[in-house]
């Protein structure tokens, strides 16, 4: 539990304040007779949120940040026996030091960081497993003027943009009881996540199934009257495919088409390999070679034109043997691989199954009736998957909502009862007790029936937190005096006793209360004794506020 807290700049009365030292049950931060404000009692009660991983002190208390400067905020705390000093800078209010008995910081030992600092404390203060976090756990019970805890309709609240789903789901876990509510959850939503990617397989084509149960219906008839098909067109092949399922009857009848394909593909080549050959081997024409007699017809002509063009065509010869040359190594390649392909066909013909002699026609009728029917079967397989997955995803659905149910009736209920019971002894029997209704993971709500009077809204919000602070391992409440002030005197006498309570109650121990109030004037006498019997810290003006000053006045005033 806290033990105390200390600063160099909590003055009373131009004088450094000794430690603040704290104990189990309440603790109490009083003002003065006359009820003076602006003395530090919320302020300190910030401090108190700061020691605890808060860092609305730093953020929402900027007035003290102004005027007081860059401060470290020391504390102590006593788990089992064993002390723990640490310090925090309001600079540097994201790390928290380890420090000896003398607030000095333990050397060689890096400062833990604000989350690794608040996993201490909920380690150390044993808070359900179950709970996130630390400041999940207890932040929304620091009930704190600037702090958004103090809306008396919304006690979950732990800041003003936490949505009640988060809120109600921290609180769960406070009590224990999400686990198995977040099985259900995950499960719940594997399942509708397997529903939905397969709806939209279905949308998108990716997948056949019939459309609905009339379709799947249909295609049932079709299938009977495909099977049948089948049957006949077996037993009128001499059962020659009996032993063949569609794929495979598919497989050679494409197989058949394939050969077709490339022996026609091949005796194409061969034809050309032939007229290559006749060109490359036939006869030659040849011009003249010899030009005398022409001379001898012709003295006047000249005939070097002539000798020129028979050396071009002998060129020309030579040019087209290579190209016929070239063309002819293709045809053989282009043959022998055709060749080839069709011995592979053939080869998996056999393999497949040594049958009958069955006609490429049969074989083509029977592969459109198998497809037919294994697209069918595939379709309404998928409709019956489809139909699976629905109801798989309704049942997790159904068991979700059913256990969610359970577990925030079970909070619910002992909570009620437990506000019933503190209810009684504050007011007396035949009041009516603050209600806290948990409609769901997404909605509650809370109210004392018939009573919306200010000190009945609040007085609930202080019967829920003890309520809360003696069923499950939430280690401290903190209320500040707006939380109390519009309490009647009778009713804030009866409530202060529920405070004192607690250090006596068994296992209730080490739990702590943190109040503030202004003024004890006109309490009956036990009230005012308790109080000051309880009170750790008192502030009044003139310089016994908590920094030994006030700011809120202008300058040259006193």
């Amino acid at each position: 539990m806290l033990m105390e807290i200390r600063c160099d700049k909590f003055i009373s009365n131009g004088h450094p304040r000794g430690p603040i030292e704290f104990h189990p049950g309440l603790n109490v931060i009083l003002g003065d007779d006359n009820g003076s404000n602006s003395i530090g009692k919320s302020t300190f009660l910030m401090i108190l949120d700061f020691v605890f991983g808060g860092k609305d002190y730093i953020k929402k208390s900027k007035d003290v940040q102004e005027n007081v400067g860059e401060h470290n905020i020391c504390f102590s705390f006593d788990f089992d026996g064993k002390k723990y000093y640490f310090c925090r800078n309001t600079v540097h209010y994201m790390q928290v030091q380890e420090c000896d008995e003398k607030y000095q910081p333990l050397a060689n030992i890096e400062p833990l960081s604000l989350d690794a600092y608040c996993n201490f404390l909920m380690d150390k203060y044993k808070i359900n497993i179950e709970c996130s976090t630390w400041r999940g756990a207890v932040s929304r019970f620091i009930r704190v003027y600037k702090r958004d805890t103090l809306d008396e309709a919304h006690p979950l609240k732990s800041a003003q943009q936490e949505k009640a789903e988060l809120a109600i789901k921290s609180f769960m876990k406070l009590w224990g009881r999400y686990e198995v509510v977040e099985k259900q959850i995950n499960a719940a939503n594997e399942a509708i996540e397997e529903r939905d990617a397969f709806n939209k397989a279905q949308k998108y084509n990716q997948i056949r199934s019939a459309r609905n149960k009339t379709e799947f219906e249909e295609n049932n008839k079709r299938i009977k009257s495909l099977q049948t098909k089948e049957q006949e067109l077996a037993e009128s092949s001499n059962k020659g495919l009996l032993n063949l399922d569609g794929m495979q009857a598919q497989r050679l009848s494409e197989l058949k088409t394939q050969i077709i394909q490339f022996q026609r593909e091949a005796a194409q080549v061969s034809y050309d390999l032939n007229n290559i050959r006749r060109d490359m081997t036939g006869e030659k024409k040849r011009f003249s070679k010899d030009f005398g007699e022409l001379e001898h017809f012709f003295p006047n002509e000249d005939f070097r034109s002539l000798e020129e063009i028979e050396v071009f065509h002998h060129h020309l010869s030579k040019v087209l043997h290579d190209e016929y040359r070239e063309a002819e190594r293709k045809l053989e390649i282009s043959y022998v691989t055709l060749n080839g392909e069709i011995v592979k066909l053939k080869e998996e013909i056999a393999s497949i199954k040594k049958i009958p002699n069955v006609s490429a026609a049969i074989l083509k009728e029977y592969a459109k009736i198998m497809t037919e029917l294994n697209n069918l079967q595939e379709a309404n397989k998928n409709y019956e998957e489809h139909e699976r997955l629905n109801k798989v995803a309704k049942e997790y659905t159904e068991n979700r909502d059913s256990v969610i149910k359970d577990q925030l009736s079970a909070i619910q209920m002992a909570v009620n009862q437990e506000m019933r019971l503190i209810t009684d002894q504050i007011l007396g029997r035949g009041k009516q007790s603050p209600r806290l209704k948990l409609e769901g993971l997404t909605k509650y709500s809370f109210e004392t029936p018939n009573d919306g009077g200010t000190g009945a809204q609040f007085r609930g919000i202080i019967t829920f937190d003890l309520a809360n602070l003696k069923l499950t391992t939430l280690p401290f409440i903190i209320h500040d005096s707006v939380v109390l002030k519009n309490l009647s005197k009778d009713t804030l006498a009866k409530i202060v006793k529920q405070y004192v309570s607690f250090s006596s109650r068994e296992g209730m121990e080490k739990k702590q209360i943190f109040i503030s109030y202004d003024s004890l004037d006109s309490y009956d006498e036990d009230t005012e004794q308790i109080m000051k019997k309880h009170a750790v810290l008192e502030l009044s003006p003139d310089g016994n506020e908590l920094f030994g000053w006030p700011w809120n006045k202008e300058t040259g005033t006193k």
